[in-house]
């Protein structure tokens, strides 16, 4: 049987969470508790969460990052300043340009094996799992006529050629394009180095017949606001 009711769902509290694990501030006042050093793989993984939301987001009405300052957070701040974590960047992204309707993407991608994890097995599942290097996700916004594209390359040691291949309306020009990568994964922010990890200028594509050619660096989150 069939409820007519239609669930929604909300994802609480989500967040990259896994080096620093003490919870004890013994007593002190304002102890520095679960202060997350965030790296550039990190704000890849946000970038792919975010894209599964968005993907995701005829359900999920609701999403919210866990914390936003000092505690498992992308802004971190002490008594003189504060510098933006590498997680920031995708994070923000989303909220500046995912607005509208999420895009009925179909992505076509080379692949690459990953191993079940070790709990796979009791719960009789040990096969490997293929997984496409681009993974993508996109948004329109009717009342400004722009599309946000954002592009994931999982690939960690090539660039990857990637075509958008519009069916509907085709946009006339790129407004922002923007990616963050780099060749160290374990690079991060800090006090001392708040842009050791930060956007760089991503080459505005062109559009041709319907179609937009791009190439995505290795190991990459990127987004491309376009307008109609």
């Amino acid at each position: 049987m069939h409820a007519a009711k239609k669930l929604w769902l909300s994802f609480d509290e989500w967040n990259v969470w896994y080096r620093n694990t003490s919870g004890d501030g013994n007593k002190q006042a304002a102890p520095h508790l679960l202060e997350e050093v965030y790296n550039l793989e990190d704000a890849l993984l946000v970038g792919g969460f975010i894209n599964t939301l968005i993907r995701n987001s005829d359900r999920v009405k609701a999403a919210c990052l866990a914390q936003l300052i000092n505690v498992i957070a992308p802004i971190m701040t002490n008594a003189t300043g504060f510098y933006r974590q590498t997680i920031y960047y995708p994070y923000a992204w989303a909220l500046q340009y995912a607005h509208g309707a999420a895009l009925n993407v179909v992505v076509e991608s080379p692949t690459y094996e990953i191993a079940p994890p070790a709990s796979a097995s009791n719960h009789g599942g040990s096969a490997s799992e293929a997984v496409p290097y681009v993974d993508v996700s996109g948004m329109f916004d009717k009342a400004t006529g722009q599309f946000s594209v954002f592009l994931f390359n999982r690939d960690l040691a090539n660039a990857r050629e990637a075509e958008l291949l519009w069916e509907d309306a085709a946009p006339s020009r790129v407004l922002d394009s923007f990616t963050l990568t780099g060749n160290d994964l374990k690079a991060h922010n800090g006090f001392d180095a708040p842009q050791n990890v930060a956007p760089k200028p991503f080459d505005k594509p062109t559009t041709s017949n319907h179609r937009t050619r791009l190439e995505l660096p290795a190991r990459s989150y990127t987004i491309i606001q376009f307008a109609v």
